[in-house]
């Protein structure tokens, strides 16, 4: 399957993962590290269960980047901690503006770190990626400081972890590197506030603190799972992380619809052939 299928199709689960993701904040109440072990540990058992279906779980680790584990599971794990801290004091649609900054730390650190080559029309391509995301959150803006500033750390650790997992998936198969990404997670938030989880866990109402975490990994998984095949095939992996910053768009089209967060229309679908433009400019 092609690159920039795999691409849109992991796009896709993202944006319904991020419109879960306010859901799952609103009506879970826990601590952000609840939230965020919960999350990860469903994760970690739908992808075990699936697991046979991909290959199987295989750790020579002679064969892996220690660094990569280490950056995957402290990106996710961290990640998840800050974007739930975030996510609480900002409608999705603010969450989107301050969260689309991952494509300048996707951009800065792939250049740094990854050795991308960009041409004057990859370039072009990436402007228009931020004019689309730029436009369809255009008069969304409802600033709360502490958020914004959360959701801007949120998006760098991100960054780190999709960046990471681009060079993990040449290194490891789906299943394993599914178990890594969410395990690493839980280990990494547990080791911070392991005690406020039990706690958490003792008192919160069991049907929304377990279902609502399962549900949600569900299009996190199709999100991870998609984007490691095409970190795999894409001629260079983080041109699959630039353009996965499309998912704003498209959550933001999403919240329209299931949050009421209601906007200008016109504008989205604008920015949605944006993004196609942008992304046939990005291959190249």
């Amino acid at each position: 399957m092609d690159w920039l299928l795999l691409t849109f199709i992991s796009i896709v689960f993202r944006s319904v993962y991020g419109v879960m993701t306010k859901v799952l904040s609103n009506r879970v109440k826990a601590s952000v590290y609840t939230q965020g072990a919960l999350l990860s540990l469903a994760g970690a058992v739908v992808a075990l269960i699936l697991s046979p279906l991909l290959g199987g779980l295989h750790f020579d680790f002679s064969q892996i980047s220690v660094l990569s584990v280490i950056l995957v599971a402290l990106g996710q794990g961290l990640g998840n901690i800050t974007y739930f801290a975030a996510i609480k004091n900002l409608t999705n649609g603010t969450a989107q503006i301050a969260f689309s900054s991952i494509l300048l730390f996707n951009t800065v650190l792939s250049l740094l770190f990854l050795n991308l080559h960009l041409s004057l029309l990859n370039v072009f391509g990436l402007l228009l990626l931020l004019l689309a995301i730029l436009s369809v959150v255009n008069g969304k803006v409802e600033f709360h400081v502490k958020g914004a500033v959360l959701m801007v750390l949120a998006a760098f650790l991100f960054s780190i972890f999709q960046l990471s997992s681009a060079e993990m998936s040449k290194q490891v198969g789906a299943a394993t590197y599914l178990i890594i990404a969410y395990l690493g997670s839980v280990l990494v938030i547990a080791s911070i506030k392991g005690s406020a989880i039990v706690r958490d866990l003792r008192s919160a109402g069991k049907r929304s603190t377990l279902g609502l975490p399962l549900l949600t990994a569900l299009p996190s998984i199709g999100n991870f799972l998609f984007a490691y095949y095409a970190y795999r095939e894409a001629p260079e992996a983080p041109k699959v992380a630039m353009l996965l910053t499309a998912q704003v768009v498209l959550t933001v089209f999403l919240s329209y619809f299931f949050l009421k967060e209601h906007g200008n229309l016109p504008r989205k679908v604008a920015a949605a052939v944006l993004v196609v433009a942008s992304a046939a400019l990005i291959k190249l």
